[in-house]
């Protein structure tokens, strides 16, 4: 079967829709994540502690909510079986090592891992069967439609350099980064993040999942929730 197409327009759109959805959830993770990271950043400086790698998992897992939520709002759960945190902390830990792989060694690989994969999360939620399966499923659908995805991967990137941007210039020009700079810094880093999990149920949904019969051929409209009575845990 031919992989289906979305331009970025299309892509877009159904991002909006989709942070229409949950407002709210969208925002208290962006100012969470941005305020838990600002703390460790402020009070330990360079130092890693145990402390961060709790607020890291706690992060992973609020990410993982924040992608379940949105899928089970947009009716994206089939009544099967489904995969739970540990399976979609291994697609992102797995598709992210290898991203930054590609991003170090010449920045375009990275943003073409970044768009071809970044369904995967979504299709080991909904299927489980692995992370080879899901990254490979995510490849295929996303073949056609690679550089559509290419700019929201680059904007989400563009998120991630603007933090290293606004901690660094302020800590070698001042000596300290302010907290006002590392707060910025961190809220830009929780957008981009914010924006990573809304590209991927937007691309999951537009090129992975059969259209409901009364969508419009852009992906207007929305499946039932069959997800909406389930738990993340």
């Amino acid at each position: 079967m031919e992989p289906r197409t979305a331009d970025f327009r299309t892509i877009a759109r159904e991002i909006l829709r989709l942070a229409r959805l949950l407002p709210v959830p969208l925002t208290l993770y962006v100012l969470g994540a941005a305020t838990a990271y600002s703390f460790v950043d402020w009070t330990f400086g360079d130092v890693f502690t145990w402390f961060e790698t709790l607020v890291l998992l706690a992060d992973g897992y609020l990410v993982y909510v924040l992608t379940f939520l949105l899928m089970a709002e947009a009716g994206l759960f089939a009544d099967g079986k489904r995969g739970g945190f540990l399976a979609f902390l291994l697609v992102s830990i797995v598709s992210g090592m290898l991203i930054v792989l590609g991003t170090l060694a010449l920045i375009i690989p990275g943003l073409i891992l970044f768009a071809r994969w970044c369904p995967a999360v979504c299709d080991v939620l909904v299927r489980n069967e692995g992370v080879t399966d899901a990254l490979g499923r995510s490849w295929d659908a996303t073949s056609a439609s690679m550089i559509a995805l290419l700019p929201h991967a680059i904007l989400a990137m563009c998120g991630y350099t603007a933090v290293s941007l606004l901690e660094l210039l302020p800590d070698r020009m001042l000596g300290i980064a302010p907290l006002g700079f590392v707060f910025i810094a961190n809220v830009v880093g929780a957008m981009s993040v914010a924006w990573g999990v809304l590209l991927s149920v937007a691309t999951y949904r537009l090129l992975m999942t059969p259209l409901p019969d009364h969508a419009s051929g852009d992906g207007a409209g929305y499946a039932p929730a069959n997800g909406a009575g389930q738990s993340p845990a």
